[in-house]
């Protein structure tokens, strides 16, 4: 006999539009966990819960959990305030008693916006609309087209120009490495050299380790899980590559054993503190100690246990 699945209620999950597939499950998470009507903590629409909880929960690290928040508040779809001393969070959702009405998903509405959209499409083709200027003449249309192309070969040189003003932008122009990373960043000819992306901290990555900005061997997937965990900390989510340059100058004296694992602690057990915390992970942590705290890392997995020894010939577990 088939179990039933019996259902203690039901809640409405409306169709949006989202940047990230992860801000859309944890949109749709928040929905379903709301108040569906006031109690003693919170109203209707608005839940308690916290970054810690949703990381445990979900898997995701606390940091992509923060990163989530910020953009689904930025989109407008929530509202987020600290609960009992920062304690934890308490979401509200936007619109929550239009989402679950169900008159708000009138089908005639639909139908009617589909009929119109129909005879729309089956005007005849030698009808205009108040708002069409046809030409007079072929000559005329001619011109106009040309200008058209003009006008739009010009916009898209005017975004191309805004495009190569990034840091990013720049840093994918240089072929030849004759410089220290430190120089390349401080002298970039751009304004924004903020990285608000994975990619874009991709990008940096890759270029300081063509500078041999750090030791021979330095793992890359390391690096990039570490300073994109540092950008999420940042209330806007992104961050200066000259912040990220003096921190590799201040790391650089260490072994690789000391950054590796400084780096990966900081990602798995404090990805909500900012890089000062991880140069004090360092100052405290001698090789020996380095070297069994990687060990206990990468037996305890997280994605990164393959992030060390695979990339560096010269990585030994031993004593």
């Amino acid at each position: 006999m088939e179990k039933q699945i019996q259902a203690s209620g039901f809640v409405i999950q409306p169709r949006l539009q989202f940047k990230n597939i992860k801000d859309k499950m944890l949109y749709q998470l928040f929905l379903d966990l709301a108040n569906f009507k006031d109690d003693n903590l919170c109203k209707r629409g608005q839940l308690i819960t916290s970054s810690l909880k949703l990381s445990d929960e979900t898997g995701w690290s606390r940091g992509e959990i923060r990163g989530s928040i910020k953009r689904l508040e930025d989109d407008g779809y929530i509202k987020s305030e600290p609960f009992k001393k920062n304690k934890g969070l308490i979401i509200t959702i936007i619109g929550y008693d239009d989402f679950q009405k169900l008159g708000n998903y009138n089908p005639k509405n639909n139908q009617l916006d589909s009929q119109q959209d129909s005879q729309h499409e089956n005007q005849p083709d030698n009808q205009q609309t108040e708002s069409s200027n046809p030409c007079d003449s072929k000559e005329e249309c001619t011109l106009k087209e040309e200008i058209n192309q003009q006008d739009s070969q010009q916009d898209n040189q005017q975004k191309n120009q805004l495009n190569n003003h990034t840091i990013t932008a720049y840093i994918n122009s240089i072929n030849n490495i004759n410089k220290t990373l430190k120089e390349y960043i401080v002298e970039a000819p751009v304004k924004n050299k903020n990285l608000s992306s994975t990619e874009e901290i991709e990008t940096f990555v890759d270029f300081a380790l063509r500078t041999n900005a750090l030791p021979s061997g330095t793992s890359r997937k390391i690096l990039i899980a570490y300073f994109d965990c540092i950008r999420l900390t940042r209330q806007t989510c992104t961050i200066s590559a000259n912040i990220l340059v003096n921190f590799i100058e201040k790391i650089k004296k260490y072994s690789i054993n000391q950054i590796h694992y400084a780096l990966w602690k900081h990602i798995d057990q404090h990805d909500d503190k900012k890089e000062s915390y991880t140069l004090g992970i360092l100052r405290n942590t001698n090789e020996h100690e380095a070297r069994r705290g990687l060990i206990k890392l990468k037996n305890k997995g997280g994605g990164l246990e393959h992030a060390v020894g695979s990339e560096n010939s010269e990585y030994d577990f031993g004593f």
